[in-house]
């Protein structure tokens, strides 16, 4: 009998495996067994992108489902179809605020199977929308957990404040994990080792509001993938400029990034980066890669192939235009392989369920379909007009600090220098992929107090990381 279409979220958070034989499962150490033969390309992809492109997996062997497409079987047999939305189509606004509100609530309404979910909380735009959905649909006891750096952290009395106003509950946490706990063993949390180094703090919240709930089981609702999904369009104008630019001074410029501005912040190294990425990769690629230091710090040969699987994934479901496709990246990959995976594995072990509303299919949808309507010249323009119904404009539109350590202790600790020195140490997992000399220099400039550019601080924690992941998988 034939086995019916199975279809893959395009951003479903949970990744699933098979194998050349038709075995498939949640877990790609289990389907790769004992022989475990590091994929190259993988690593490479976890390191340029911050995640690995399916359907690679960290072992040769092992394939991941492709989000975005239908399989019968371990076969894939084409992508799934997005759903339109005619209505969307020369909306204003205002117009797109209560479109997206109508998706939103219906989706809380029918998910959402308790009075008191819990909300991450940043008091942001993102969240603050959800919030005010809570609100609107009726969840009066929603508890906003709310993760605070410190006494004079300016986002927690304005996420205090946004709170107050909506009249719902909140509770700020502050980190009590050590800075690196989510380093010890990551192969035993994560499905896939990933790049993002505000997943020390994120941790520390997941802890946190596992030990304020104290074994009662909530939902939990996540508001990553609104960036992604709304606020990507004048990203892609500044990148079409930037490809605009000659590729002899392109690659003038990455030649130059490579050997000076990786270790020095300030406008060159901004216009670097950015040049070299756009040297290095397509148009796709170079939007959502995480640095421009393959070559540099890790080995770049396997760029072309996994560039081309990139493209291809995207190209298959997301449509045509550079803004779809951009945007379909974004969520597809960033959101959903690197942000989302941050807290997710730890909620879902405790027992709770993790809702993400804006990487749903309908929202996903709307995103990737109607992104050339978004307005370019207010990132996230119709989340920020319905939130601006409920609290003061001041809240809303306004310069928001990003979920990291201002302080960037993690990247000055004893413990996560000594994980970052393995990296370079030939007994690494990972050794075969990584260029040991920038590394135990980026180590010694972290150890004698240097900060390092943020693109350069988010690969050395990648590196560190998938370095753990490896050693700690079983």
């Amino acid at each position: 009998m034939t086995p019916p279409d199975l279809a893959i979220p395009a951003c479903g958070p949970r990744p699933r495996f098979h194998d050349a034989a038709g075995r498939a499962g949640d877990s790609a150490a289990s389907i790769a067994g004992s022989a475990r033969t590091i994929d190259a390309s993988a690593v490479f992809s976890v390191l340029k992108f911050g995640a690995m492109i399916p359907p690679l997996a960290p072992w040769e062997g092992v394939s991941r489902f492709v989000p975005g497409y239908r399989y019968r079987g371990t076969a894939r047999v084409g992508p799934v179809t997005l759903r339109k939305w005619p209505e969307c189509a020369g909306l204003p606004v205002e117009g797109q605020a209560d479109l997206l509100e109508r998706i939103v609530d219906a989706y809380l309404r029918e998910h959402v199977r308790e009075s008191d979910p819990v909300l991450l909380f940043s008091g942001g735009v993102d969240s603050g929308f959800l919030a005010s959905r809570l609100a609107a649909t009726g969840y009066r006891d929603a508890l906003l957990a709310h993760y605070s750096f410190g006494d004079d952290d300016p986002e927690t009395r304005l996420a205090e404040e946004m709170a107050r106003t909506l009249g719902l509950r909140f509770v700020r946490v502050s980190g009590r994990a050590p800075a690196t706990a989510c380093l010890d063993a990551p192969g035993k949390v994560y499905p896939l080792p990933f790049g993002d180094y505000s997943t020390a703090p994120t941790t520390d919240l997941a802890l946190s509001v596992l030990e304020l709930l104290d074994g009662r089981r909530r939902t939990i609702i996540d508001g990553t993938g609104a960036d992604g999904a709304f606020g990507m369009i004048a990203k892609v104008a500044a990148w079409e400029r930037v490809f605009r630019t000659p590729r002899l001074v392109r690659h003038a410029a990455a030649a130059a990034y490579g050997r000076l501005l990786w270790a020095r912040s300030g406008r060159l190294e901004s216009l670097g980066r950015v040049l070299r990425r756009a040297a290095d990769l397509s148009f796709v690629s170079a939007v959502v890669a995480q640095n421009p230091l393959g070559g540099v710090f890790y080995r770049c040969d396997r760029r072309h192939a996994v560039d081309a699987l990139l493209v291809s994934w995207i190209e298959g479901w997301a449509g045509n235009s550079p803004a779809s496709r951009v945007v379909a990246a974004d969520l597809a990959l960033t959101c959903a392989n690197v942000f989302a995976q941050k807290a997710f594995p730890i909620y879902e072990a405790a027992g709770h369920r993790v809702l993400f509303p804006f990487l749903t299919d309908e929202v996903v949808s709307l995103a990737v379909g109607e992104a050339a309507s978004w307005e370019p010249s207010e990132p996230k323009a119709c989340l920020k007009a319905s939130l601006a119904r409920h609290v003061p404009r001041s809240y809303v539109y306004r310069t928001k600090s990003g979920f990291v350590d201002p302080r960037g202790c993690v990247f000055h600790d004893r413990r996560f220098l000594e994980h970052l020195r393995a990296v370079a140490d030939a007994t690494s997992p990972i050794a075969a992929s990584v260029c040991p000399g920038p590394i135990r220099r980026a180590c010694d400039l972290l150890a004698g107090g240097r900060t390092l550019p943020a693109q350069t601080l988010n690969l050395v924690w990648a590196l560190a990381f998938t370095d753990r992941w490896y050693r700690t998988v079983t």
